[in-house]
């Protein structure tokens, strides 16, 4: 955070002064979190889920925040001086646009149904192999996530490429009048967080929030591979940059080459390479080339950043766990992205059997029974060898499963997760791929650990032996 005086902070927010406050002091960081508090920073005390913040005043003060944020309904409750505010988390994105505003980075906000951590990632690597800067910590991409980003702005920082996500209707917009990108990026739009979006549509109004937020001196950064993307092209003020595999696009791959462990395209007679599986990964991969030549790095500089990536926890993450090959796709689940891990699983060559675990794909409203239903569709349809699945859906995946003509002895249905992971030994056989697939609240992380105990326990086994 660019250094502010406590004073300064305090007309930010609109807050007013409560106790001896020392408004001279220097702030150069913000905290919602009081384990995390260092030096110099202020902290700001948000409602939890089990706790509210204002417990913590004492401890941030005494661990060196200079000032704490406290709102008026739980003043009474600071038993030490702070500054009082009518809505802590509008404080939070006050400061946020606030730093954004002292900063010259240039500004890339990353939307999508499906695909935002990693183009995010992907874009930073590139950048970074030229310019020094910032990017969203982990998927922090909601109110608090985008603010938080921006907060970590310093003097020296030449670019920001912020994730901006959404699970309601007019977060994107919000989010955008707090970020005020240069660029956009728009990954896909496709079925996720029904429950408040309730329609393709509505999700395809959502993400183009983002573009509509650009100023003339903008540039939007679009999919064309995906139709309810593409249309986003009319809703841009500024200039529109399209990448993607269609003859149209102006940042067009024009060969694609997948392997178990990396992707290789072609854009424009230059070849680029990064680790990264699966076929869905294109789409990333030509939204850091794209924004690369637009802001005039060189293809070899791009291929060194990309060189660098890395895939967050839980995305696509390729693993060797004992005798199998696994991929760690366990952060979320969507139709969209169900999709592309079958893909990314039927394209893998080195492996005995193919094999798919499957929880729920959550927060898809009334559509949800039909959704998985379709699911088990495109898996009977696919080329994998086993699937098994559990949770509250399994049942409308097996339906559609069986009713598309997939035979019984390729799908296992398991009444828990604990039943599922006991059975896991049953199930696989050396050199299999095991692809695990969940949204983030049913806890498939669990399964990636349970082939971590049966590997281990398969070693001891043999050692004994």
């Amino acid at each position: 955070m660019h250094p502010l005086t406590v004073k300064h902070v305090c007309e930010i927010v609109d807050g007013t002064i409560c106790g001896e406050v020392n408004v001279a002091a220097t702030a150069d960081g913000c905290v919602i979190d009081s384990r995390h508090v260092q030096q110099g920073d202020v902290f700001i005390a948000l409602s939890g889920t089990q706790t509210h913040g204002v417990e913590y005043c004492a401890a941030a003060l005494r661990d060196g925040a200079v000032v704490v944020i406290v709102e008026e309904s739980v003043a009474d409750a600071c038993l030490t001086p702070h500054i009082s505010v009518a809505d802590a988390e509008l404080a939070l994105a006050q400061l946020g646009w606030q730093n954004r505003q002292y900063s010259d980075a240039l500004v890339v906000a990353v939307t999508g149904s499906v695909g935002k951590t990693t183009a995010r990632r992907m874009i930073a690597a590139m950048l970074e192999s030229v310019h020094t800067g910032i990017q969203s910590p982990r998927n922090f991409n909601n109110h608090l996530g985008v603010p938080i980003s921006l907060l970590e702005l310093q003097s020296g920082d030449e670019f920001a490429v912020i994730e901006v996500g959404s699970s309601a209707p007019g977060e994107v917009e919000m989010l955008a009048s707090v970020a005020r990108p240069d660029f956009a990026v728009v990954t896909t739009v496709s079925p996720a967080h029904l429950d408040e979006l309730t329609s393709l549509k509505a999700v395809q109004q959502e993400k183009q929030a983002l573009v509509e937020s650009l100023s003339t001196d903008g540039v939007a950064f679009l999919n064309i591979d995906d139709p309810l993307v593409a249309e986003m092209q009319k809703s841009a003020s500024g200039r529109v940059v399209t990448f993607g595999t269609a003859e149209w696009a102006e940042v067009r791959a024009t060969a694609v080459v997948t392997s178990d462990e990396s992707l290789r395209l072609t854009v424009d007679g230059d070849e680029y390479t990064v680790r990264a599986c699966g076929r869905h990964n294109v789409t990333n991969v030509l939204a850091a080339i794209a924004i690369g030549l637009e802001v005039g790095i060189a293809p070899e500089q791009i291929n060194a950043g990309l060189a660098t990536y890395e895939p967050e926890a839980g995305r696509c993450c390729l693993l060797q766990i004992g005798a199998w090959t696994v991929i760690d796709d366990t952060y979320n689940a969507s139709p969209a992205a169900v999709n592309a891990a079958i893909r990314t699983a039927e394209d893998f060559q080195h492996c005995r059997h193919r094999v798919l675990v499957l929880n729920d794909m959550l927060d898809l409203g009334d559509q949800a029974a039909d959704l998985h239903y379709g699911m088990g569709a495109a898996l009977a349809a696919s080329t994998l060898d086993h699937i098994a699945v559990t949770g509250n859906f399994a049942g409308d995946v097996v339906d559609g499963f069986l009713a598309s003509g997939g035979a019984l002895n390729r799908i296992s249905c398991f009444a828990s997760l604990t039943t599922l992971t006991a059975m896991l030994d049953c199930l696989l056989c050396d050199n299999d791929l095991v692809l695990v697939k969940g949204s983030r609240a049913t806890r498939m992380e669990q399964v990636v650990e349970s082939l971590r105990q049966l590997a281990l326990t398969d070693v001891a086994e043999r050692r004994a032996a």
